[in-house]
């Protein structure tokens, strides 16, 4: 009796492992399709507010469209590129792009995906203090402009549609550090839920999955770089991004 009751327990148990392992196996497929959604859609509506913005001005017959049509284009054109490369990464090995870290501008990459909101978000007022315009980090480019979509998305949706909006950018170097700072003057984030801020699948929003800032800081985390805010409730937030300079040589 004791060697037939040892076998079933042996056999739940092995049961049971089964089943946890094949839950855990759907849950992270379960939590990379979040993200990959998240990833493919976050850039796909200031692309499209971008191309009826671009239609306007021909209607419009705007006397520097050649160059507004070029500028537009190659921001676009990165966004195309960023989605080819999730799409690709995703069918070869069904998971998320592993980072391919080069030395890039990031100042390029910052005001690159900052204009695609400009142009896409009249009602708000964008203002730059970036005094160079080269600042060489060591990270994957593609990234980068995830981390910058994720945090002027989220500063264009703190904002209520009744106030003027204002985002500040700016970029500086604090000793071998590239410091970028994006400020809105939005809704502010409460007490409350300041701690869950980077925590995957929060959000304080009627929509998404809460995806977009833990996405960030995982991105930071593994390039070297961190990321943090300082927010005030009805007055708005400051997230600052912070990456290591690497040699231009």
């Amino acid at each position: 009796r004791l060697v037939k009751e040892y076998n079933r327990m042996v056999d739940e148990i092995s049961e049971s492992a089964e089943k946890l392992a094949k839950s855990e196996r759907e849950m992270a497929w379960r939590e990379m399709a979040k993200q990959i959604a998240h990833e493919i859609k976050n850039p796909l509506t200031p692309m499209k507010l971008s191309v009826q913005y671009l239609t306007k001005a021909w209607d419009n017959q705007r006397e520097d469209f050649d160059s507004f049509l070029k500028r537009v284009s190659n921001t676009l054109i990165e966004q195309i590129d960023q989605l080819h490369i999730i799409a690709n990464e995703f069918s070869d090995f069904a998971k998320m792009p592993q980072a391919k870290r080069t030395k890039v501008n990031i100042i390029e990459k910052l005001t690159n995906t900052a204009a695609l909101f400009e142009k896409s978000e009249p009602g708000i007022q964008f203002i730059y203090d970036i005094k160079k315009k080269e600042s060489i980090v060591f990270a994957d480019p593609d990234q980068l402009i995830s981390v910058f979509n994720n945090v002027i998305k989220n500063a264009v949706q703190a904002i209520p549609t009744e106030r003027q909006g204002v985002i500040r950018i700016t970029c500086q170097v604090v000793g071998v550090n590239t410091q970028i700072s994006i400020s809105d003057n939005g809704r502010g984030i409460s007490t409350e839920v300041k701690d869950k801020i980077f925590t995957p699948n929060f959000t304080t929003k009627s929509s998404g999955m809460g995806l977009g800032l833990a996405i960030v800081k995982n991105i930071l985390n593994n390039s070297g770089g961190t990321v943090w805010f300082e927010t005030n409730e009805d007055i708005g937030t400051t997230f600052y991004i912070q990456l290591p300079n690497s040699e231009t040589d």
